[in-house]
């Protein structure tokens, strides 16, 4: 028996590596991932970049829809969590009859895209919406 114990525990200590993520947080700390500025490879475009940006116009304004929900007490409990884990503005919008939390703007939809996109990595559903 004393045997098993003594492998058992070499087995756990040999398993145990560096402290994770989940670790920090029992210890208190906040995890706030490190979101990339964009998903698209602009590394391997035929245009370059600035020439490409000066030549398109803007298609619109779009921005990202996370939620509806129809009480305004958990739409500002949940625009406060949406805004500490994403880093936008939320903006709580009433459309009869929800109240939809908004964030984030951008004048180019593919742009708007990449972010939903890059979220949704991060389990933060959100899709585009344009404004006008």
């Amino acid at each position: 028996m004393r045997k098993i114990l003594i492998a058992a525990s070499l087995c756990a200590l040999a398993y145990a590596g560096s402290p994770t993520d989940l670790d920090s947080l029992f210890r208190g700390n906040e995890y706030k991932p490190t979101l990339s500025t964009s998903l698209r490879d602009t590394t391997n475009s035929s245009v370059p970049a600035k020439v490409a940006n000066k030549n398109e116009k803007s298609d619109g304004f779009y921005m990202l829809q996370f939620e509806a929900v129809g009480d305004f007490d958990a739409a500002q409990r949940r625009k406060a969590q949406l805004s500490a884990s994403t880093g936008y503005t939320i903006q709580v919008v009433f459309d009869t009859p929800f109240y939809k939390l908004r964030g984030g703007g951008w004048t180019k939809r593919k742009v708007a895209e990449d972010k939903a996109r890059e979220l949704s990595a991060y389990n933060i559903p959100a899709f585009v919406v344009k404004i006008r």
